[in-house]
């Protein structure tokens, strides 16, 4: 990794600052830095807010605490960036590759984070509300109470990802992968799963108050322990064979629609 001197100096090589290297706060707010080359700088807590990233790469660049809002990282290679505790916020991140990154407690609400690669990121705790990941692939990301209230998820990969005690309330999650995701105590009061894969999930404790899950797949998914989740809510979906549910859900599944039990043929 370059150290912070030898990013100036990049900086200085590449004529997008000037003269010697400030104390202080880094200063690049709105400066157009699209397509060049920034891997593994130190740009930690430097205001890029405004910028043009589009393009650029910065693989494993480390970004604690910087300032992005309202940056243009359009297709930005970035694996394994560091963008702990930054401030992302209406950020324009579509078809980036974010993958490995970690955004440990980062803000990211409003950003556009469509057809991007998150694939094995750190998302713990990030604030991503109201931001859009649709058709965005989250494989393996781990997004531990992460608050993902009214985000767009639909069309995403979210196979294999960790979503405890994460919040979906309101969520978009239609035509989402989920298969063997861990949704363990996460809130997904008036969240839409129209359509999702849930095969295999775990939504051990789950909140499902006023959840839309009209064709939802819950083929061997675990449902032991869920919350507010109704008969009117169950019946809507495509399928809940070999699902661990609680007693009193089951019997009122095989009493009055014991097809979404039997497994479907493909």
């Amino acid at each position: 990794m370059l150290t912070k001197c030898e990013t100036w100096v990049k900086l200085v090589q590449l004529n997008l600052v000037q003269g010697e290297m400030p104390a202080g706060e880094w200063d690049l707010s709105g400066k157009n830095l699209s397509n060049i080359d920034l891997n593994e700088a130190d740009l930690m807590g430097v205001n890029m807010s405004g910028a043009n990233l589009s393009g650029s790469s910065l693989v494993g660049a480390y970004l604690n605490h910087a300032n992005l809002n309202r940056a243009c990282l359009v297709r930005a290679n970035m694996v394994g960036a560091v963008f702990i505790v930054a401030n992302i916020e209406d950020a324009d991140l579509s078809g980036a590759n974010l993958s490995n990154g970690e955004f440990g407690m980062a803000k990211l609400g409003r950003a556009n984070l469509s057809n991007a690669n998150l694939s094995g990121a750190y998302l713990i705790e990030t604030d991503l509300h109201e931001a859009t990941l649709k058709g965005a692939i989250l494989y393996k990301a781990i997004l531990s109470g992460a608050n993902l209230s009214k985000t767009d998820l639909s069309e995403t990969d979210l196979s294999e990802t960790d979503f405890n005690i994460a919040i979906l309330k309101g969520a978009n999650l239609t035509q989402a992968n989920l298969f063997r995701a861990d949704l363990n105590a996460v809130g997904l009061q008036g969240a839409r799963l129209c359509d999702a894969n849930l095969t295999e999930a775990n939504l051990n404790e789950a909140n499902f108050y006023g959840a839309i899950l009209q064709g939802a797949i819950f083929q061997d998914a675990n449902l032991k322990g869920v919350r507010k989740l109704t008969i009117e809510q169950v019946r809507e979906a495509r399928t809940l064979y070999a699902a661990r549910l609680g007693p009193k859900l089951m019997k009122q599944l095989q009493e009055h629609y014991p097809h979404l039990l039997v497994k479907q043929d493909n």
